[in-house]
């Protein structure tokens, strides 16, 4: 649930004279005369600091996010923080009122874009559903205004946000999807996004990535030009002509890719990463250490394999079978929960990955609530399989009360919890935050030449 409710209304309200130009310092005359230090431009994946000076003792404080979503919109978010002593450190001050819970452990500074009353889909689509190409939002800068109680502006400063500089191409031969590599010369490692069960790539987790110095594809398995109409029987020889192209781009080296899945494509992931020698560490965000029926929409199945391999389906656990109606009290995750219970330990065993034949670094990443499928469960599979065959390197993040949607830092979050997906904003926010630094620890892996 919200911390604190929002309404555009008191958005606008919040924003006040957005638009303007300001300087740092006083505006209204009044004695405070407060001074921002922070960094002038920030990476969007990175958190940052922010002191603020010569601000009035006594009262809380109001903190103000203004931004707007390149499309004439605005969105805002603000926190009280509780001033004692000066300077005030924004992210080490009390939370004691606003938008932005309390306890909650992301920095304040980011978590205000976290907590912004726009979605995820209006910041980075311009209110198109994933419709269209994916592109970086145009708004690049975030307004932060200081007020006091009477609700005075005391001062204002800007944060520019750094997109990803990178560069893209598209794939050669049968191979749907968009390439990001870093803009700077030198040598690269590559790695392969694989999206989920609803078809879209998901670009900006490659450019993301591109920005930490690898060659990423985000590849495109259904649903695209050339290739199935549906999750039914995708051959894993098509993610290995993936894997083999990234690998023989001029500028990457050693003889292994990344593997980055989310849902089905964290499923994929395990899978391709535990048949092919030509994959290295994998991360599963919201994934299955067991493969299930195909099909992109669990009331059309299609009662084969969401995978095949040399022709033949992958063995997988039935979803057919089940007794289950779609609807408003009936969330997906009872599906694959009561599939779980009506299937016996053979069929279980048999559409196990085996995930330890995996030859590096494995990256589980699962939310306590999610009600799309039980991923904690299902990637609890993939740990007990990794803990009997003493794997060298795998870790299980569990957010108890994040959902299905476990997105990377830092943006907006509406949308991406409760409904379909499950959790909360707070736990969301505060996944979002504490995954990623893993994921690029994993696949640093991949900077270390091969034995």
């Amino acid at each position: 649930m919200r911390w604190h409710e929002r309404s555009r209304r008191r958005t606008l309200t919040l924003l006040g004279s957005f638009g303007t130009a300001t300087l740092a310092g006083c505006t209204l005359g009044v004695e405070a005369d407060p001074s921002f230090d922070h960094p002038g431009q920030v990476h969007v994946d990175e958190p940052f600091e922010m002191r603020i000076e010569d601000v009035p003792d006594g009262d809380p404080l109001e903190l103000v996010l203004e931004g707007g979503d390149g499309t004439g919109d605005r969105f805002g978010a603000a926190v009280e923080l509780e001033v004692d002593g000066d300077p005030v450190d924004v992210n080490d001050a009390a939370v004691v009122g606003g938008d932005v819970p309390a306890d909650l452990e992301v920095p304040t500074t980011v978590a205000l874009l976290q907590f912004a009353d726009v979605s995820w889909w209006e910041f980075h689509y311009g209110g198109r559903r994933r419709q269209g190409s994916f592109e970086w939002p145009d708004e690049r800068t975030l307004r932060f205004v200081l007020r006091n109680p009477a609700g005075d502006e005391l001062g204002s400063t800007s944060v520019r946000r750094q997109y990803p500089a990178v560069e893209s191409v598209e794939p050669d031969g049968d191979l749907v999807g968009t390439a990001f590599e870093p803009e700077r010369n030198g040598e690269a490692s590559g790695i392969v996004v694989l999206h989920g069960s609803d078809g879209e790539r998901w670009d900006h987790v490659a450019a993301l990535l591109a920005r930490h110095g690898y060659t990423a594809l985000a590849l495109e398995y259904f649903d695209g030009p050339g290739l199935p109409d549906d999750l039914v029987e995708i051959p894993l020889e098509y993610v290995e002509r993936a894997i083999d192209w990234v690998l023989d781009r001029d500028r990457v080296t050693g003889d292994r890719a990344g593997l980055w899945g989310v849902s089905k494509g964290g499923e994929l992931a395990l899978l391709a990463g535990s048949r092919l020698d030509s994959v290295g560490p994998v991360v599963s965000i919201a994934g299955s250490g067991l493969v299930w029926e195909g099909g992109a929409s669990a009331d059309d199945l299609p009662e084969t394999s969401s995978w095949s391999i040399g022709g033949d389906p992958v063995s997988y656990l039935t979803l057919s079978d089940v007794d289950w109606e779609p609807g408003p009290n009936s969330p997906v995750v009872e599906l694959f929960a009561d599939a779980l219970e009506v299937a016996d330990g053979a069929a279980i065993d048999e559409a196990t990955i085996p995930v330890e034949e995996i030859e590096g670094p494995v990256l589980l990443v699962s939310g306590g609530d999610d009600r799309l499928w039980p991923a904690e469960r299902l990637q609890n599979v993939a740990v007990a399989r990794l803990e009997s065959a003493d794997h060298p390197s795998h870790r299980h993040l569990v957010y108890e009360d994040a959902g299905h949607g476990i997105f990377q830092p830092y943006f907006p979050l509406e949308e991406t919890y409760g409904r379909g997906y499950g959790g909360t904003l707070a736990a969301s926010a505060e996944a979002a935050h504490d995954h990623w630094p893993d994921v690029l620890t994993a696949f640093s892996a991949l900077d270390v030449p091969a034995r």
